[in-house]
């Protein structure tokens, strides 16, 4: 039996000051165990030889040899680093994420739940939460968050539809929420942690845009500290880590941390890059030491860049101000440049941007385009990007009619997720498929929300909604990579359902 890792709690102080740990980081342990030249009989294979392909960064690249601790069971540096980090975000504990937010989503959800249990989750959850859900053999039930037809894309989850949804289902133990979400809307995580608790379900808020919020006042507040009970943030989505770094936050007493810790080893790697912990810790520290005036420096660049938006013709900045109660807070980072008044799309100014001025943006649709800002962003990097929008902008024509984007209406659940294994399948043409079972997962991505979930009866408005977002250039993708063409949908047999599950068969629309 491993021994128990110790547990650490700390009462919530943001931005306190920990420098009781050794000054020496993580990458220069690395760097100097590299240099003193010991004769690497251990994993990986390269030996930190000098292959050009790797670039030097195999130098930084060992395994869990003596004095560098093990992820999975850290007693040493990385346990010092991980309550700091604890200390420093105002969580009871946190945890290193190699494998990206979706390994502490993943994990975060079988430690909060158990097989068969209710689930409540926003429609916009990333496609992680509802791999999870199939995984953990949970049943989900939905609670929409606004919507902007005018933009298509969806704003803020109320808590009196979170409410409204625990009081119609009293078993639900678990409400996951996405908060910021990919266009940067924050929804009312302290409202909806009130009723969360009243009605005896766990908290879980998807804040994987999110991690640099609550470390200045100049942005919005974060979930960690308004009564989520768990808490994940990507570090490499808008502070300086590499990508897959991540992080998972405890927030509350309610979790029990034994079983998240197991969780982690079945959800991420059993040998996590040491070059990627170096990454987190460093930025750790980085934030410790010089993250209080970075972030506020960039806190002022976006707000001189939103005010010389507001000078712009066609072409609006999202700003979530008066937007009839669907935005409770907004993310400014997220720089969403709206195109409903230009005759552009979304794709049309992505893509101009791209071709003639090298400026690259996250993603586009049919009425948008987002440009992701970071803590790594200068002031010439918004010079540039101010320049380019504005020679577009005095250069487009006004659009002659606004393209609404209508989400479908949720579609009616036949089967639970988990359930479609035991079921035959057939791919069909999407034309054809109305009043069929869906068998995989539809989402666009980015973002990765699912448009339909698999064990969902197909209705015209999907097809009518899937088809929109094609055509506009949002990129869809189904598990099966068949789709928009053919869809995979469960085989139409009245024996097999009665047999299996006692339920009627599905009937066509």
């Amino acid at each position: 039996m491993r021994p128990k890792r110790k547990r650490f709690l700390y009462k919530n102080r943001v931005g306190a000051d920990p420098r009781t740990q050794d000054s020496k980081s993580l990458a220069v342990m690395l760097r100097e165990h590299d240099e003193e030249g010991y004769i690497p009989f251990h994993m990986p294979g390269h030996k930190r030889s000098a292959y050009n392909h790797l670039s030097g960064v195999q130098g930084l690249d060992i395994t869990e040899i003596e004095g560098f601790d093990n992820l999975h069971n850290a007693n040493g540096v990385l346990l010092e680093a991980e309550k700091k980090a604890a200390l420093f975000f105002g969580a009871n504990e946190s945890r290193f994420l190699t494998c990206g937010s979706t390994a502490g989503i993943l994990a975060a959800v079988r430690t909060l739940t158990h097989g068969g249990d209710e689930v409540l989750l926003a429609r916009n959850c990333h496609r992680s939460v509802y791999n999870a859900v199939e995984v953990c053999g949970l049943k989900p039930h939905y609670v929409a968050p606004t919507y902007f037809e005018e933009y298509g894309f969806f704003g803020s989850v109320l808590p009196s539809d979170v409410e409204t949804a625990l009081k119609k289902n009293p078993k639900i133990t678990l409400v996951v929420i996405t908060s910021p979400t990919y266009e940067g809307v924050i929804s009312d995580i302290k409202g909806i942690a009130v009723v969360c608790r009243a009605n005896g379900a766990k908290l879980l808020v998807d804040e994987a845009h999110g991690a640099h919020l609550g470390l200045s006042k100049k942005f919005a507040q974060s979930a960690r500290n308004l009564g989520a009970d768990i808490v994940v943030n990507s570090f490499h989505k808008t502070l300086p880590s590499l990508t897959q770094t991540a992080i998972v936050h405890v927030c509350s007493g309610r979790v029990d941390v034994d079983r998240l810790d197991r969780n982690l080893a079945i959800f991420q790697t059993s040998s996590p890059s040491y070059v990627l912990m170096a990454s987190i810790e460093g930025c750790l520290r980085y934030l410790r030491e010089d993250g209080a005036a970075a972030i506020d420096e960039w806190s002022d660049m976006l707000d001189r860049f939103r005010r010389s938006m507001a000078h712009m013709k066609h072409i609006k900045l999202f700003n979530g101000e008066a937007e009839g109660g669907r935005v409770f807070a907004y993310d400014k980072s997220k720089l969403v440049f709206l195109t409903v008044d230009s005759a552009l799309r979304g794709l049309d100014l992505s893509r101009a941007l791209k071709n003639k001025y090298k400026i690259e943006l996250e993603m586009a649709s049919a009425n948008y385009a987002l440009a992701m800002s970071g803590a790594g962003d200068n002031i010439n990097s918004y010079m540039a990007l101010a320049e380019a929008v504005f020679d577009i902008d005095g250069n487009v024509k006004e659009r002659n009619g606004l393209v609404n984007i209508n989400a479908s209406i949720l579609s009616q659940k036949h089967f639970e997720p988990y359930e479609i294994d035991k079921l035959n399948n057939e791919f069909v043409d999407l034309d054809k498929s109305v009043g069929r079972v869906v068998a995989e997962n539809v989402w666009a991505y980015p973002p990765g929300c699912p448009i339909i979930c698999k064990g969902e009866v197909i209705n015209h408005e999907f097809i009518r909604y899937a088809l929109c977002l094609y055509e506009y250039g949002m990129n869809l993708e189904s598990e099966h990579k068949r789709f928009p063409d053919n869809i995979l949908v469960v085989t139409k047999s009245s024996e097999e359902i009665a047999a299996n599950f006692k339920r009627p068969p599905v009937v066509a629309e």
